[in-house]
C-alpha cells in the first residue's frame, strides 16, 4: 500500500510541475491537459496524460458487512489518452490506456475477509473476547488494466463537463488482512479473490481551470456472484 502511495504522490507532483512539451496554439478550444505529450497529426489532435485519485463509497453491500469510506481508495493512471477536437469544435473526444489500483477496507476491527475450501470468498466476525486479532484491518485489493472513453465539452476557457466510460480488466486482485497477536504483527496475503474479469464505469468530471473533480459509479459487482459477497464501487475525488 505504501508504494500506490507513493505512486500517487509522485502523479500529482509530476502534474503539478510538469511543463507543457508542445507550445499551445492559443486556441482555447482545444483540450488542454496538464501533461502534454506532444501534438498528432495536425491541429485537432493531441496526446496526454492523466492521473486521479479519489476515495471509494462501496454501495449495494451484502447483509453483514460493511466498509469505511475513508479508508477505501483508487489511483488512476491514464498513461497514454489520444484527445480527438474536430476543427473549432468545443468538444472533444477522448480514449486512453493505464491502470487502475482500488482497495475496499472493511470498517471496524471486528471483520475480516477469508477464503474458504470451495474457494468462496467470505466476511467472518472475531469472536466477543478473541485477543487474536488485535488492531484488525482487513481489504480486498484489485489491480486493472483500464481504457477511459470520454466527451468533454468546454464552455469557457475556464470551465469543461466530461462523461463518458471506463472499461477495465482485473486481472489481478488479493485480500490482505493485518493483526497483532501479542507482541508479533502478523500480514496475511490471499490471492485469487474472484473478482470480475471485465467490468464498465460510468464517469463524469467538472473540470475548472486545470482542475478536475470526477464521480465514478461500477454498477458491476466487485467479485463474481459465485464467489464472494456483493458491492458496487462508487468513488470521488480530484482529476489532474
Amino acid at each position: 500500500m505504501k508504494k500506490l502511495f507513493l505512486m500517487a504522490f509522485l502523479a500529482v507532483g509530476m502534474t503539478a510541475n510538469a511543463e507543457t512539451l508542445v507550445a499551445n496554439d492559443g486556441d482555447e478550444s482545444k483540450n488542454k491537459s496538464l501533461i502534454d505529450l506532444g501534438q498528432g497529426k495536425d491541429d485537432n489532435d493531441r496526446w496526454t496524460m492523466h492521473a486521479y485519485v479519489g476515495v471509494d463509497v462501496p454501495t449495494g453491500v451484502s447483509e453483514g458487512m460493511s466498509f469505511a469510506p475513508f479508508r477505501s481508495w483508487e489511483l488512476n493512471l491514464t498513461i497514454l489518452q489520444y484527445d480527438y477536437t474536430p476543427g473549432k469544435s468545443k468538444t472533444t473526444l477522448s480514449a486512453g490506456l493505464g491502470f487502475n489500483w482500488r482497495v475496499y477496507t472493511l470498517k471496524g476491527h471486528d471483520q475480516y475477509f477469508d477464503k474458504g475450501s470451495d474457494a468462496w470468498i467470505m466476511v467472518k466476525k472475531v469472536a466477543p473476547g478473541d485477543n487474536t486479532f488485535n488492531d484488525l484491518s482487513s481489504n480486498v485489493h484489485t489491480t486493472s488494466l483500464s481504457m477511459p472513453l470520454m466527451l468533454k465539452q468546454r464552455f469557457s476557457k475556464k470551465f469543461a463537463v466530461s462523461v463518458g466510460a471506463q472499461l477495465n480488466w482485473n486481472f489481478w486482485g488479493r485480500i490482505h488482512n493485518y493483526y497483532e497477536n501479542g507482541d508479533r504483527q502478523y500480514d496475511e496475503y490471499i490471492k485469487k479473490v474472484g473478482q470480475r474479469d471485465f467490468t464498465v464505469d460510468v464517469m463524469g468530471i467538472v473540470h475548472v481551470g486545470d482542475i478536475g473533480i470526477y464521480c465514478k459509479y461500477s454498477p458491476m459487482s466487485v467479485l463474481e456472484k459465485d464467489r464472494g459477497p456483493k458491492f458496487q464501487s462508487l468513488a470521488f475525488g480530484v482529476y489532474l
